[in-house]
Parts: C-alpha cells; sequence; structure tokens
C-alpha cells in the first residue's frame, strides 16, 4: 500500500514548477526594484535553475536522459548553490564559493556515468541527494551565528535544518529501501519526497522574501531618516535620536548636554553667490562639524542652516569644549571660489532628568537666540534651573 496513493507524482512536479516560476518572478522583480538590496539577484537565480531542473525532470522519458537526468539534477545542485551564495550576500559576509562550482563540476562525471553507461538510480539519489545538502549546511551556520536577538532569522535556520536533515533522511531511506526506476511510479519514499520537496521550496521562498523585505524596511527607514543633501539626520532622525537618549537619561546618571547651531548670514550667501553655494556652505561646515565629533556624539540638521548636536555623557562644561573646538574648525574651512568667512553661533544646554525634548530644545533656542542677539559668531548657554541650584557658583549665561 503506498503513503500517498492520492498524490501523483507528475502532478506534484508541476505544482514545483509553478510555484518556481513564481518565486522568480517575485525575486526578479524585487532585483529590479531595489538593485541595492543584496541577495535577490542570487535568488532569482536559484529559482531559475530549480525551474529549468523541474521542466526537465517532468519531461523524463520524451527528451534524453542525459538532459532529464544528468543536466537536470546539475541545474537544482546549482539552485542550492546560489542558494548559498544568497543568504551570504544577504547578511555581508564575503566568501567565494567557488569551491562549490568545482566540486559541482566534479560530481557531473559520476552522475553522467550512472545515467548514460550504468543506468542505476540509487547512486545517482546518493550523489545528487548528498550535495544538495552541503550548501543548506554552509547557509544553516551564518545564519545560526547572526541569529542572535533576531528571531525571525532564528526560525530560519532552525526550519533550514529540518529541511536538510529530511534530504539526509532520504538518502538514508534510499539506501536501505532502494529506489523506483521510473521517477513518475508510485513509491513510499519517491511520492513524500516530491510532495516534502513542494512544501519546503515554497515555504523557503516565503521565509526568503519575508527576509528580504524586513532588511528593506529597516533600510527605508534608515533612509527616511538622512538629510539628502547634508548626508547627516534629518529633523525627524536626530529628533528619534534625542527621544532614545532623554529615556536613557532618565535611567542612568550620566550627563547630556545639546547644542543648536546656526550658519551665520546664510541668506546672504544664497543672496549673494545663488544656493549653489548656499548648499556648498551646508556641506563645508557639516564637514567641519564631524571632524571635531567623537563617535557617540549624533549630529543632523534640524532645518535650514541650523542642525541640532546631541552630546551624550557630556556635562555642560565639556559640551563648551566641544562647540568651541567645532567653531575653531568652522573658521579655518573655506567656500571655494567664495571670499566668505564662514562662522556659526550656537546655542548650547545640559538635560535635567524626566524633561521632555520640547523643553530642552526651548531652551537650546533660546540660548542660540542670546547668541544671535549678542552679534552672532560666538556661543551661549543656558542652563535649567535645578542645574543653577546645584551650582550657584555657575552663571545661567556664559560669554564667549
Amino acid at each position: 500500500m503506498h503513503l500517498l496513493p492520492w498524490v501523483d507524482n507528475r502532478t506534484v512536479l508541476a505544482c514545483q514548477i509553478l510555484q518556481l516560476a513564481v518565486f522568480s518572478f517575485a525575486f526578479l522583480g524585487m532585483k529590479r526594484t531595489y538593485p541595492q538590496l543584496p541577495g535577490p539577484t542570487s535568488f532569482t537565480c536559484q529559482y531559475v535553475c530549480g525551474l529549468l531542473g523541474c521542466i526537465l525532470l517532468t519531461a523524463r522519458g520524451t527528451i534524453p536522459d542525459f538532459l532529464s537526468i544528468v543536466v537536470a539534477n546539475l541545474l537544482i545542485i546549482a539552485a542550492y548553490i546560489f542558494f548559498y551564495r544568497g543568504v551570504r550576500e544577504f547578511l555581508r559576509i564575503p566568501q567565494p564559493i567557488y569551491p562549490l562550482w568545482i566540486a559541482l563540476a566534479l560530481t557531473s562525471l559520476p552522475l553522467t556515468y550512472f545515467t548514460l553507461i550504468d543506468n542505476r538510480i540509487v547512486p545517482r539519489i546518493f550523489l545528487v541527494g548528498l550535495f544538495l545538502c552541503v550548501p543548506r549546511i554552509l547557509a544553516v551556520i551564518p545564519l545560526f551565528r547572526t541569529a542572535s536577538g533576531k528571531p525571525f532569522r532564528l526560525r530560519f535556520a532552525v526550519y533550514l535544518s529540518l529541511y536538510t536533515a529530511i534530504g539526509l533522511m532520504r538518502v538514508v531511506l534510499t539506501l536501505v529501501y532502494g529506489a523506483p526506476y521510473n521517477l513518475m511510479a508510485h513509491d513510499s519514499v519517491q511520492t513524500l519526497t516530491l510532495f516534502l520537496d513542494l512544501v519546503f521550496v515554497c515555504i523557503m521562498g516565503i521565509f526568503l522574501l519575508m527576509m528580504l523585505s524586513k532588511d528593506l524596511l529597516i533600510t527605508s527607514e534608515h533612509q527616511s531618516h538622512l538629510d539628502a543633501l547634508s548626508g547627516t539626520l534629518n529633523r525627524r532622525g536626530i529628533e528619534h535620536k534625542l527621544a532614545i537618549e532623554l529615556k536613557r537619561l532618565d535611567r542612568s546618571t550620566q550627563s547630556l548636554s545639546i547644542a543648536l547651531i546656526d550658519i551665520d548670514n546664510f541668506k546672504a550667501i544664497n543672496d549673494r553667490s545663488g544656493h549653489a553655494a548656499g548648499d556648498a556652505a551646508l556641506l563645508t561646515v557639516v564637514q567641519a562639524i564631524s571632524t571635531r565629533l567623537r563617535a557617540y556624539d549624533i549630529l543632523g540638521r534640524f532645518g535650514g542652516d541650523e542642525f541640532l548636536l546631541i552630546l551624550p555623557h557630556t556635562a555642560c562644561h565639556d559640551a563648551i569644549t566641544v562647540a568651541d573646538r567645532i567653531d575653531q574648525q568652522v573658521r579655518a574651512a573655506s567656500l571655494p571660489g567664495i571670499d566668505l568667512l564662514l562662522t556659526i553661533s550656537i546655542g548650547i544646554t545640559e538635560a535635567v532628568p524626566a524633561e521632555t525634548a520640547a523643553e530642552l530644545l526651548a531652551r537650546a533656542d533660546q540660548a542660540l537666540y542670546n547668541a544671535k542677539d549678542a552679534g552672532r559668531n560666538c556661543r551661549r548657554v543656558l542652563l535649567h534651573q535645578q542645574h543653577i541650584q546645584s551650582n550657584t557658583s555657575e552663571s545661567t549665561l556664559l560669554a564667549s
């Protein structure tokens, strides 16, 4: 009695062909739409090779055995090599895969021998089954290594491990029970294997699409926080970072300071030399500021010619030192082809626990206004009442 008497092998292969075609177009579309996304090219090649291999397998008996057996199996093996390459590209782990291609070329020799000269199906299944497990195992290893804090990636690694184990089980069962001479004949091991391949390949494609889509969403969210002109965080991005730092401040005893930086006479630069000069001024100031920042400082364009600098783990007196270094660097910078001295005004303040971002920014904005009111090209500091009370020797307003 057959295990699955209601399953027709050729129908299962036809369903496999259909789903492989669907995934081929899906990954091809993703590749063309998001060319910067790592992985879709290899996954497209994976499903195209699998599609061609299944078509040749289904045509067995109507085309030469060399095509329906040797070429078909080599294409299916190549599909999993492309899968392994795609996983490593997605994980951004550079590693040559040419040893697998060399092994594939060597495998073609005994596969051809056991097809055209000594026609035996068990050695063929043994060779192909073992080779198919190799790229799966190689893909599982980096997935597990990078799965920390990524439950979806961990589930994919577990699923792929199960798929690999079933593939190895098929090899063992074939050695124990043998295999039907005709691929399309009903057989417990053969029919169940084809059916499980249909299910697992479908699940694998869904996993890959979801994995790429999730990475794409993360990339898109990151890009949505960047300012296209300056390359720094935009207002949305810098406000998001400020909210994170304020929450961290509430949970710790570390200090947090911020500085609002405004380019002096920016409108005059645009009016005299054009908007291209204004853009050059913005980029020059960003580069000058960036050279004086520490690894954990965060800079973002707050609007127009105004920048917000977040200084974690930094008390006000240390923020003044950072601001002075930035001011010196900006003054030393020059605009190509424009005889104009770049200067900036800076408003500095220090956060207190449980303070909102709006309150902190309002105080920094007032400090910046004080710097502009004092003639620009200077810095001013405005502290919270709590800081003033804790250190009565410190002035509320520090002139440069």
